[in-house]
């Protein structure tokens, strides 16, 4: 299959992995302050989208069904987020530092307060201090939250993207007792020749 191309009303087509020059030209000549607000705009509104078309499939197809294709989509974006990110940016070779450019990277995560916290070479605690899709639910006050299946299947897909061994536990996860508590915490460790997995059952 050849690549897709946009043709213009007025002829002309060009590969849809080019840049418009006019375009590249007007990002440069924005000041640094407007084009911060530019990438936090284009990270809330990927946000909205996000939640947007899970409420229509909702109310269309019922939750179970929305939660299917959520889950769905989000494994998707993973495993598509590593291959585009890196073919802009210089990804580490360790895979837990690798885990940790990707997050860092990815627009969809500015809006979210997150940090990595390491005790061992081999682990990594990836701890999620706010986010606005649970802050969204909660003042719903919806009593089933898709965090677990749905940030659960997309660190599993994003490890397992990175490298194979990679394997993703749950620590803390909503629903939370006080909104000063911590959204969620996953743990990522490397383990020789184990395929990625997530623990079902309690969580510690």
């Amino acid at each position: 299959m050849g690549r897709s191309s946009l043709c213009r009303p007025q002829g002309g087509c060009r590969q849809a992995n080019e840049r418009s020059p006019v375009m590249i030209e007007r990002i440069e000549a924005l000041s640094r302050e407007d084009l911060l607000k530019r990438i936090m705009l284009m990270a809330d509104l990927a946000m909205a989208v996000d939640g947007l078309w899970f409420l229509a499939v909702e109310k269309a197809d019922g939750f179970d069904k929305a939660l299917a294709m959520d889950v769905e989509v989000w494994e998707r974006y993973a495993r598509l987020s590593v291959k585009r990110i890196k073919k802009h940016f210089p990804i580490a070779s360790d895979p837990l530092e690798a885990i940790k450019d990707v997050i860092s990277y990815d627009p969809l995560w500015y809006w979210m307060d997150f940090e990595f916290v390491e005790d061992d070479p081999r682990r990594l605690v990836f701890r999620v201090n706010t986010c606005p899709a649970l802050e969204a639910m909660e003042r719903m006050g919806r009593e089933v939250l898709t965090c677990e299946p749905v940030e659960g299947a997309y660190l599993a897909a994003l490890a397992e993207t990175v490298d194979r061994r990679i394997r993703v536990k749950p620590l803390k996860l909503p629903p939370r007792k006080s909104p000063d508590e911590v959204c969620c915490s996953w743990m990522l460790s490397l383990q020789e020749d184990d395929p990625v997995s997530i623990p079902r059952g309690p969580v510690p």
